[in-house]
């Protein structure tokens, strides 16, 4: 995080003006960029990969709201503190996951897509040497906002949510699906 904040600041201090110009070079940034998001996506890989799988009871209606403010974490990405969004939607998961199989999978769903957001974004920052890069990040966030924004409204109506695009990181298949109250 310490990275992709050294990489940021210039463009904070630029886009509130306190500077008139960015002090850094393009490669420099997009380099503390890629260096901070792969710290942070191993620290992200090595919280999550070894949870165990919880055999509990079936959805209850209040599942459905925690299983949606699950999901609506994701939208932090867009506050620009960096893993933001995934350090809420893990703490939300790990502690409400006990409650019952459908916020232990949906939970999972949300983690697995918050990682695999971030290993998206990392190749289009591989890709920003090229320039083919700076036109997916757009696109990328797009996607991401409107997977999220689907998610919240398939979940709050009680039913399984996938990821489209998503890379199975942790395990998340369902034993049961949840009961239509």
């Amino acid at each position: 995080m310490l990275l992709m904040g050294i990489a940021l600041m210039p463009l904070v201090r630029a886009a509130i003006g306190i500077d008139t110009e960015i002090q850094m070079s393009f490669l420099t940034v997009i380099s503390l960029l890629i260096a901070g998001l792969m710290c942070g996506l191993t620290a992200m890989l090595l919280l999550v990969r070894r949870q165990p799988k919880l055999k509990t009871h079936l959805a209850q209606t209040h599942d459905r709201t925690t299983a949606a403010w699950i999901h609506a974490s994701g939208l932090l990405l867009f506050t620009g503190i960096p893993l933001l969004n995934f350090l809420v939607c893990y703490y939300l998961w790990v502690t409400r996951r006990s409650q019952s199989e459908y916020l232990d999978y949906q939970g999972r769903e949300a983690i697995c897509f918050q990682i695999t957001t971030y290993l998206y974004l990392l190749m289009c920052l591989f890709m920003a040497y090229i320039i083919v890069g700076a036109l997916a990040i757009p696109l990328l966030l797009l996607f991401h906002l409107i997977a999220t924004v689907v998610a919240i409204m398939v979940t709050l109506n009680g039913r399984l949510f996938r990821y489209p695009a998503n890379i199975s990181i942790i395990e998340r298949t369902p034993s049961v699906t949840p009961a239509s109250t």
